[in-house]
């Protein structure tokens, strides 16, 4: 299922769009909802050792093209961007 997902970054900017198949988002989830949201972008970025904290902002089922979207504001973690300067 991550392998299908499609990974739009806005260049500048803390916000990521995550893009699924809507197929492949109900093999994993039964609603389109925060929660589910949050999950899958802990997970996407989790899988492709990314770096920041995602904290999806938005989800919309996109019914004419059959795939749900996800807007995630990446956060970046301070306290182990620190510690790694030490």
């Amino acid at each position: 299922m991550l392998d299908n997902i499609f990974e739009t970054i806005v260049v500048g900017s803390n916000t990521e769009f995550l893009d699924i198949p809507e197929k492949d988002f109900f093999l994993n989830y039964d609603k389109v909802d925060e929660e589910s949201a949050q999950d899958l972008a802990d997970k996407y970025f989790a899988m492709r050792e990314k770096e920041g904290i995602p904290h999806a902002k938005d989800i919309k089922m996109d019914n004419s093209t059959h795939r749900v979207k996800i807007t995630v504001e990446v956060h970046k973690n301070r306290k182990e961007k620190s510690e790694n300067f030490l």
